[in-house]
């Protein structure tokens, strides 16, 4: 119990008019934990206010706590009565009321506590949580409900949304319109022509006045109705079942709420048991409500229950925000969600305009996160430990959701299906994905006589095997018996150039797979077998892969590059020996940094296209020029130039003279190229897109941006892609999956696919875990939302090797211990190979390695030793988020490998 000194920092109220005050602000200091442990119980009434204390506690005592409570001279004796000033301006004489103490008991009992928001009893016990239901909901039911501070701001729209989506997956929803005062999907499903056979007051009114005090009776009689309430059609047994709120014509106030539910003798949480067996008996496993909005005593036997996944709807606003983030916190104090038992809490952040309001939505997001972490007390708090990487999960749970202006959802039609066309045409699903319920998992029948049980461990020993090479993959991708995953920007390239040569930047950052892509095109030999093997059809084009530069990493195996230029050299009628080899073609490079000056840019050109000659067997001759030869060349043959290894020659354009030369590669060579009548020879350029922004000083973001469909960036779709392909190769899923198949797979079968892999949560399927296919690339990414195809890679490599002796877990190929290991040895491996990528970004990772103090993210910059500008770069390149606070996160890929602790929550995902 707190003592008197314990009120330090608490104002006592400006005004005390009546016992309402009195009572309120006694309620105040209770649930602050403020009252001294002599108090055990408050009573305010019209004319008195009665407290009970321990029988020893003196009378000045408690005169002098009220005091500091209430204020300095807020109590006088009058009469041999202990009196409370109340504020009269009528009169400069003391008004007020009288204070009795009454002793407590020896052994009194605890007065009852019920889910609402204002509890009918004051005593000490409003410091502590209510008490937690002792039981799961029945069959696994989930429930949601939504809730706002404010009407108005969408709430309806994605209770809506939520509910369709989970059906569309195959579930089937139990949608509760439970806003009592002022209904919205029951006009909707009236305006459907949808049958109205029962309501929930109905199902309150049933409740309520059940002989037995019991819910099955009037479970019994709202589930013999409600199959003629559902709505929609959906594939894979999924359905809506709309609950209207009534069935009166008339307006008016509900004529029993919730609160009349919770008589003696029953459960505090007898209306979330009811719902949940009135799914059950219905045959649903998801529960929807959309719940009444404000601090209403409608919704708060819900909201109370932290079995409830609870989700919150506000607007950028300054009072639906400040009401969301009290409510948060208050309900956080009241009805805890204890992490990994417990569902997560939302917030969805609605009707903002993107190009306006973005920092708005940003900094809204940032005090959400905090006000939502209240309801998840910390890890050991009586939930499960997340472990070492417990901060990725936190962010994955408590990050709002943003869900744009969007003008069609101002004026909704007044149908349900109509609704539906609405909301799908804006996508709104996509804002829910994150927090759609894990879906129903389906019985599995008993394993037939016979049948070979799944060896896990042996799939993760194939995994293992695979991928470790894979780390790498470029210095094997000659190799013809590799497959490679045909990704969204190889796949346009090819599909952009069906009938003439490419002629293109493929740029991506160091371990994108640049030199992996340009090893496949060099092993398939032509430009038509290469969009064949990428699943791109209609490519009639003869065009020969002519290699002209090559990473130093790539390791020739049945093929070589030298193979190639031969070969070309032979079918256009010149000898083999005529194509020169990768070496000479360097050494060329090489002299002309030493000879050629940094604004000779006509002779980096010709030196360039000397360079093309030479691969293709064309040497100028005596007299000609490297433009002659290759335009001779055009008008007999075609051909697709590949050219890779640019970092190798170039390093970190540390002079003005390297700088010009890529320069010109990028440019002036292809637009030369392009001038060609016909464009009969094309060329792709693999290379960093650091190096050709600091090449180009000029219009270096228009330049990419030309290229942009081509750049080789993982988002996280494409990551989750690559961690399927990549066990399909290796022979590691429990059923088999063709690889050709992957690349066509919509995000929805993505998702499924990968939950052999590694589950569909980082925990047992019911848990209350983060979702896997968020962890995996909120772990991985950066503060661009960027994932490196590398690093992926090395995830599934180390969470493989770390699973094999995982026994106990039979239903994935992964294990979440050994995934969450991983994240730390995939940090350690990025910062190592960092370096190679980029020699800035590496010099100053290591300057943080070097510090001495121990480093808690999120830290400021004198704490580091960094100064702004070199913040701001590392800002720039995805490694560093500033906080509002001034302060500095630094995304996980990076974090483990410095060594920097961080506090509860770490940034993971700064942007959607």
């Amino acid at each position: 119990m707190a003592g008197l000194l314990d009120l330090e920092g608490l104002t006592p109220p400006e005004h005390l008019f009546t016992w309402v005050d009195v009572d309120e602000h006694l309620t105040t200091l209770a649930s602050a934990n403020h009252w001294p442990e002599w108090l055990h119980a408050a009573d305010g009434w019209w004319d008195g206010l009665e407290l009970v204390v321990s029988s020893s506690t003196r009378v000045d005592v408690v005169k002098h706590w009220l005091d500091k409570a209430f204020g300095s001279g807020s109590t006088e004796w009058h009469d041999d009565t202990l009196m409370l000033r109340l504020d009269d301006p009528r009169t400069p004489d003391f008004t007020g009321i009288p204070v009795t103490l009454s002793p407590a008991s020896e052994n009194p009992d605890q007065p009852r506590r019920l889910p609402l928001l204002r509890e009918k009893h004051i005593t000490a016990q409003l410091a502590q949580p209510l008490e937690r239901p002792t039981e799961r909901f029945p069959s696994d039911v989930q429930i949601l409900a939504f809730h706002s501070f404010k009407g108005g701001v969408g709430r309806t729209v994605h209770a809506v949304a939520m509910a369709e989506t989970i059906a569309r997956r195959g579930g089937r929803v139990l949608l509760i319109d439970s806003d009592l005062e002022a209904p919205g999907i029951t006009w909707m499903h009236a305006a459907q022509g949808g049958q109205l056979d029962v309501s929930y007051e109905d199902l309150l009114a049933l409740l309520q006045g059940a002989d037995d005090g019991g819910w099955s009776a009037a479970v019994d009689i709202a589930a013999a109705y409600l199959p003629n309430q559902q709505v929609g059609r959906f594939a894979g047994g999924g359905r809506v079942t709309i609950v209207p709120t009534t069935r009166r014509t008339h307006l008016g106030p509900p004529r029993i709420e919730p609160a009349d539910l919770l008589t003696p003798g029953r459960s505090p949480y007898f209306l979330t048991d009811a719902l949940a067996a009135l799914a059950v008996r219905t045959g649903s496993d998801t529960v929807v409500l959309d719940l009444r909005a404000g601090a209403s005593e409608l919704s708060a036997p819900v909201l109370l229950d932290p079995r409830v996944q609870r989700v919150f709807v506000t607007t950028l606003s300054h009072q639906s925000l400040e009401g969301t983030k009290a409510l948060l916190k208050q309900l956080g104090r009241r009805a805890p969600a204890l992490e990994g038992i417990d569902p997560a809490s939302s917030v969805i952040v609605t009707q903002y305009r993107q190009d306006v309001h973005e920092a708005q939505a940003e900094q809204a997001r940032t005090e959400l996160s905090d006000a939502l972490l209240s309801l998840r007390p910390p890890a050991g708090a009586g939930g499960a430990d997340p472990g070492e990487s417990g901060e990725v999960d936190a962010d994955v749970l408590s990050r709002p959701l943003l869900s744009p202006f969007r003008e069609e959802l101002l004026a909704l039609p007044s149908s349900w299906d109509s609704v539906l066309r609405v909301l799908e045409g804006c996508k709104v699903s996509d804002v829910l994905d994150s927090i759609v319920p894990a879906p129903v998992v389906t019985p599995q029948p008993d394993r037939a006589e016979g049948e070979q049980q799944v060896d896990y461990a042996k799939l993760r020993q194939r995994l293992a095997d695979t991928a470790q090479p894979l780390i790498y993959a470029e210095r094997k991708g000659m190799s013809s018996a590799s497959g490679f995953l045909a990704t969204d920007p190889l796949r346009r390239l090819l599909g952009d150039h069906r009938t003439e040569p490419p002629l293109a930047l493929v740029v991506g950052a160091k371990g994108a797979g640049k030199t992996f892509m340009y090893a496949k095109a060099c092993a398939a030999r032509t430009w038509p077998a290469f969009a064949e093997q990428s699943g791109i059809s209609g490519v009639s084009l003869t065009l020969p892969v002519v290699p002209v530069l090559e990473s130093d990493n790539l390791d020739n195996d049945d093929l070589t590059t030298q193979d190639l230029r031969d070969t070309f050299a032979i079918s256009h009628g010149a000898s083999p020996e005529e194509a020169g080899s990768s070496q000479e073609i360097k050494d060329r490079l090489r002299k002309g940094l030493s000879r050629l000056g940094s604004d000779d840019e006509i002779g980096w050109r010709h030196l360039w296209l000397e360079c093309l000659a030479i691969a293709a067997g064309v040497p100028a001759k005596e007299g000609q020029d490297a433009e002659f030869s290759l335009t001779e060349l055009s008008r007999r043959t075609r051909a697709v130039f590949v050219m890779d290894g640019l970092e190798d020659l170039l390093q970190s354009l540390d002079t003005e003279v390297k700088r010009t030369a890529l320069r010109v590669l990028v440019i002036d060579v292809l637009a030369w190229l392009r001038s060609l009548r016909g464009r009969p020879l094309g060329l792709v350029v693999f290379v960093r897109r650091d190096l050709v922004k600091r090449a180009v000083s000029q219009n270096s973001e228009q330049l990419l941006a030309r290229y942009e469909p081509y750049a080789l960036r993982w988002n996280k779709e494409e990551a989750l892609r690559l961690a399927l392909w990549v066990t399909a190769h290796a022979d590691a899923l429990p059923t088999r999956m063709a690889e050709s198949e992957i690349a066509e797979l919509s995000y929805d079968r993505l998702v499924d696919a990968l939950i052999p892999v590694w589950g569909w949560k980082m925990g047992t399927e019911k848990s209350k875990e983060a979702r896997s296919h968020l962890w995996v690339p909120a772990a991985l990414g950066d503060f661009k939302d960027q994932v490196q195809a590398r690093d992926v890679v090395v995830f599934l490599a180390q969470a493989a090797r770390q699973s094999i002796p995982q026994v106990t877990w039979e239903d994935r190929v992964l294990v979440p211990s050994a995934m969450r290991k991983a994240l730390l040895e995939c940090s350690r491996v990025k910062i190592s190979a960092i370096q190679d990528e980029s020699q800035e970004i590496g010099d100053l990772l290591s300057r943080l390695q070097q510090v001495r103090e121990p480093v808690t993210v999120p830290f400021s910059l004198n704490e580091v030793g960094l100064d702004v500008s070199d913040a701001d770069f590392l800002v720039d390149s995805g490694v560093f988020a500033r906080g509002n606070d001034g302060r500095y996160w630094v995304a996980e890929i990076y974090r483990h490998g410095l060594g920097f602790g961080s506090e509860r929550r770490a940034k993971v995902l700064w942007r959607r």
